[in-house]
Formats: structure tokens, sequence, C-alpha cells
């Protein structure tokens, strides 16, 4: 895996992890914290489709079907 979008999805899982944490007990921190889970998510999908010679963040359908079940 490329190391880029490695440390894009462990930002990514981080800050959906503490999102979800805080969603019924500190509202201000949830928002917070899927705010960011939200930019990084972002990232990772601009990344991987430009890794992928996709760009414009949209999968052809015969480029997903191979990612998706390889």
């Amino acid at each position: 895996m490329d190391p880029r979008l490695a440390q894009l999805l462990q930002m990514t899982s981080l800050y959906g992890t503490l999102a979800k944490f805080y969603e019924h007990s500190d509202p201000e921190k949830h928002i917070y914290f899927y705010k960011k889970h939200i930019q990084y998510e972002m990232q990772l999908v601009q990344t991987y489709w430009a890794l992928h010679g996709h760009g414009h963040g949209q999968p052809e359908t015969h480029a997903w079907d191979d990612h998706y079940h390889a």
C-alpha cells in the first residue's frame, strides 16, 4: 500500500473513532473530530483515485470492480 494512503487511512480511522467515542458524551468534541474525519476521508479518496490514474475523485466502474474484487 502506498505510504500516503496508509497514513490517510490511519488518520481517517483515528478521527472517526474519536468522533464516535464522543458522540453522546461531548457534542463539541464529537463535531470537532467528525469534521477532521471528513477532511481526511476526502483526502484519502482523492489520493486513492489520483494514484490509480482516474482523477477527479470519480471511480470508473470497471476499475472499481477490479479493485473491489482483488
